[in-house]
């Protein structure tokens, strides 16, 4: 049985809890941990600047799926439909189709599904009646990486999506979830659920041996590795539901920890396709069910951070296109 902490952070992960007090401060470090950074957060993007993600939004009702514009910030609403959800969206390496999670097939479960960037059409990948979360691709394309109960507890599988054959990837009887493969293809980063809570670990796809990458106890979220495989970015989840985002030079162990002024919560990062900056959901008050925008912001020692959106909805999950 996980322990009730774990069981909490799960729970919070999935977007079912109830929100924590309210806190308008970047979080502290903790005991033990590296020394958060607080980044500057300026007034908009430079025009220099250039891209497009893809994310989900509630800021027209139900989640579907948005892309927002570099430079400008405008936002187009790329997925339809009255009564179901789109979420958690992840562009395929070359651009082509977006894998996401969905309710539209069927309201009892949550399913994978992927959409032709050119021609709009969805296409259904995953049927069993589970919760099935995070897809992440295979860096060829080839097959995508989730999270599903289909076994009865989190774990991550793989599936061929020219033959549809699945694959368990997590061994039992440790959960599983948030996958994120590495630009080689040899290791899959995870979140594994212990009795002492989350940690991010990776995993070599050959041999099955695993190796932890936080510290246990230190609550780590939504790994996402850099373009060139060099670096780990990661949510760091802190008590009274407060986060930051470290980043994990995987060569000699090097952690920078990072919040942004005005902001307590920083979660799920994504990389820039050229490695220099990190996309991720912001919040200026603690807890899953406040207001979300997007921002991105870099590393180097005179680090700033932009707002990509704003308003009154939870922008979510961001996933850079190709340029």
């Amino acid at each position: 049985m996980f322990s009730r902490r774990a069981t909490i952070l799960l729970t919070i992960l999935g977007g079912c809890a109830a929100p924590p007090p309210a806190t308008h401060q970047p979080p502290a470090s903790q005991p033990g941990d590296v020394p958060v950074v607080s980044i500057p957060l300026q007034d908009a993007a430079p025009a220099a600047l250039e891209g497009r993600l893809v994310f989900h939004s509630d800021r027209e009702g139900r989640h579907r799926l948005f892309t927002v514009d570099l430079p400008g910030g405008r936002v187009t609403r790329i997925t339809e439909g009255r009564d179901h959800h789109d979420e958690e969206p992840a562009v395929s390496p070359d651009g082509a189709r977006i894998a996401f999670v969905t309710t539209r097939f069927d309201y009892r479960t949550w399913d994978i599904a992927m959409m032709n960037m050119r021609t709009g059409a969805i296409e259904r990948v995953s049927t069993d009646i589970a919760f099935e979360r995070h897809p992440a691709w295979a860096p060829d394309g080839s097959s995508l990486f989730f999270s599903s109960e289909r076994d009865g507890t989190q774990a991550v599988f793989r599936t061929a999506l020219a033959t549809r054959a699945l694959t368990r990837v997590t061994p039992p009887p440790d959960r599983g979830l948030m996958p994120a493969m590495s630009p080689d293809g040899r290791r899959v980063a995870h979140v594994m659920g212990t009795r002492e809570g989350l940690r991010v670990v990776v995993q070599d796809l050959a041999s099955g041996e695993r190796r932890a990458l936080t510290a246990e106890g230190a609550d780590s979220a939504d790994p996402e590795w850099s373009p060139d495989g060099a670096r780990l970015a990661y949510t760091r989840l802190r008590p009274g539901g407060s986060s930051s985002i470290e980043v994990l030079t995987l060569e000699n162990g090097a952690i920078q920890s990072l919040a942004i002024e005005a902001f307590a919560g920083l979660r799920e990062p994504a990389w820039s396709p050229d490695g220099r900056w990190l996309a991720a959901a912001a919040s200026a008050s603690s807890g899953d069910r406040q207001n979300w925008d997007l921002v991105m912001f870099d590393t180097g020692p005179d680090a700033v951070a932009f707002r990509l959106t704003t308003g009154a909805a939870n922008d979510r999950s961001p996933s850079w296109l190709p340029r």
